[in-house]
């Protein structure tokens, strides 16, 4: 079958989430039945205390799409390449995970002075715990605790396991599994925190293109915004679709129905009016609680989406 709109080159990292949606794309054939190919490419997740490791894949010219959050595309005008918004992906917030055997059991409060691992000091999930510390605790965790930055995912993970931090602030999907091992606990999920900055649950993470790109194939574009709402239609219609993406050998029912739980409560498949609004007002409080050097950004530009997709 001939795609008469080409490829859409697609970068994610092998053990993020998104995966499981092109998954479905792939093995549905939605990319064919809206007339393009989905080129797809996973891989690792070790970045730099900037970006993540597909923000370099895309400046690289290796990949024409790939998902991140709102801070990291507003960032993206200072130190290039600039990004723009095609779709949002989710509500994508994560969970600050302690272990099982740690004292601090109770609240954020008991971070201050602890041993806490981050994916990255300006990563979204930590910006948003620094600011509800402030604001709830009056301290910044950044200062008053011992953080350590291990630039990707799975070296966090090793991290936690391995005792060299009490606390991690991890992506959403690795949470449920981490606590079903009975190893860890989770201290709070970060999207539970949004009302205490006086802000709903928003879509905080994006699929991106350079702006260059979405000037010139936003047929593409659509194409492919078209097969990722089909996908996510189906995972949430049909639990089987949804587990032949997202299980892992060994994961039993509870875990999954944890997983797939958190997933519905965080995945978008369409645009909602207010989410601009949204998204300036979680900036403001944000930079408000926590200052510019939290957010690494001064102020959110006006064209952070593609206008002709935003319906």
């Amino acid at each position: 079958m001939t795609s008469s709109l080409g490829s859409l080159r697609v970068a994610f990292e092998s053990s993020g989430s998104p995966s499981w949606v092109m998954h479905v794309i792939r093995t549905r054939r939605l990319d064919h039945f809206n007339d393009f190919h989905l080129d797809l490419a996973l891989g690792g997740d070790l970045g730099d205390s900037n970006v993540q490791a597909t923000q370099t894949i895309l400046a690289d010219g290796r990949a024409d799409l790939i998902d991140t959050d709102w801070l990291s595309i507003a960032r993206s005008r200072q130190s290039g390449p600039a990004l723009t918004a095609v779709f949002p992906y989710g509500r994508i917030m994560g969970g600050v995970v302690a272990s099982s055997g740690s004292s601090i059991t109770e609240s954020l409060a008991q971070l201050r002075g602890c041993r806490v691992g981050v994916i990255r000091a300006k990563d979204k999930n930590w910006t948003v715990v620094r600011a509800v510390c402030r604001k709830r605790h009056g301290f910044d965790p950044q200062m008053d605790a011992q953080v350590a930055e291990a630039m990707s995912k799975s070296t966090l993970v090793q991290w936690l396991e391995a005792g060299q931090v009490e606390v991690a602030v991890l992506p959403w999907h690795l949470v449920p599994r981490m606590i079903a091992s009975g190893r860890f606990r989770q201290l709070c999920d970060v999207l539970d925190l949004l009302p205490d900055l006086d802000v709903p649950s928003v879509p905080t993470t994006f699929f991106v293109v350079r702006p260059d790109f979405a000037a010139t194939r936003r047929d593409l574009l659509s194409a492919f915004v078209a097969a990722y709402t089909e996908a996510v239609d189906l995972m949430r219609a049909d639990e089987n679709v949804w587990r032949e993406a997202a299980a892992a050998p060994g994961d039993d029912p509870d875990l999954l129905n944890d997983l797939r739980a958190a997933w519905r409560r965080r995945i978008c498949s369409e645009w909602r009016d207010d989410t601009a609004r949204h998204l300036d007002s979680l900036f403001e409080r944000l930079r408000n609680v926590g200052g510019e050097e939290s957010l690494g950004v001064s102020a959110l530009p006006r064209d952070l989406f593609v206008p002709a997709l935003l319906q």
